[in-house]
């Protein structure tokens, strides 16, 4: 299986559970499913292609992010400032309400997959491989 670039991770629990990925190559919403007979998740997701415009909000708002938290791991920013520095706060705030609810999987165009992550040995990125889920329907609730 190849590996593929993991661009955000917006939520996270246990491991990434929101956010931007190539599947095969192709920019995705990767959500995970939550397993609600285990209360817990696992490793399999809901991916569908995400449109151009939305992926370009998304990224400009986690590099806003990025340079945060490279400003906290050095100490220069306390943690109430979370998720922007203050000279990019305007700014996350505008890229907040652009984004809006839409960073979720389509259902109708989604795939059910596995996923396992992981990070890159030539620069230390988040990377994923994506295997193909066990459910033929999607559209089933599990």
């Amino acid at each position: 299986m190849a590996w593929d670039r993991v661009y955000t991770v917006n939520e996270y629990y246990d491991g990434p559970r929101l956010g931007i990925a190539d599947v095969h190559g192709v920019p995705h919403i990767y959500e995970a499913e939550f397993d609600h007979s285990s209360d817990e998740y696992g490793d399999t997701f809901f991916v569908s292609p995400v449109d151009a415009g939305l992926c370009a909000l998304v990224l400009e708002d986690w590099e806003i992010w990025l340079r945060w938290n490279s400003a906290f791991r050095r100490g220069e920013v306390s943690v109430e400032t979370h998720p922007a520095l203050p000279e990019d706060r305007e700014k996350h705030e505008a890229l907040k309400i652009a984004i809006g609810d839409r960073l979720r999987v389509d259902r109708a165009q989604a795939k059910y997959m596995k996923a396992r992550f992981g990070n890159s040995p030539q620069d230390g990125s988040t990377i994923v491989e994506w295997r193909s889920g066990d459910l033929d329907d999607i559209s089933t609730p599990t």
